[in-house]
């Protein structure tokens, strides 16, 4: 699962990274005004061979420059929520570095969100990295 953001043009971190491996699939929605990448749009894409999991789910994020830890924290919530209603029970996070939230405090967003939106799902790992390459 990755956050992708209405004011970030093109993908960047993970989002970009994962679109890639789709074949640019997010990206093509993007330019067709598909999604825009607006605070809980979701969009789901299927494997198609390159990457060890079956599903892509990318979580619209809003706007990426003025996010604060409360709209972080409240992603981050929604993100586990939209994975449990999916029935996803093993997940991977993946953000980016954000001025407001350290690794530290992503790991303690995360750790309160699963206790909130976590029935169901069995391991979660999470990645923040300020480069993403292959």
């Amino acid at each position: 699962m990755a956050l992708y953001f209405s004011d970030q043009k093109p993908l960047e971190g993970p989002a970009a990274l994962l679109d890639w491996r789709l074949d640019g699939q997010l990206t093509r929605m993007l330019l067709d005004s598909e999604v825009q990448g607006n605070a809980g749009e979701h969009v789901m894409l299927q494997n198609n061979g390159k990457l060890q999991v079956n599903w892509v789910l990318f979580v619209g994020g809003g706007k990426w420059y003025g996010l604060c830890q409360e709209t972080h924290a409240a992603l981050v919530r929604h993100m586990l929520s939209v994975a449990r209603q999916a029935g996803f029970k093993d997940i991977s996070l993946s953000f980016m570095p954000h001025e407001e939230t350290t690794p530290d405090l992503l790991q303690q967003q995360i750790t309160e969100a699963l206790a909130l939106e976590g029935a169901g799902i069995e391991t979660c790992r999470f990645s923040c990295e300020s480069t993403v390459s292959v």
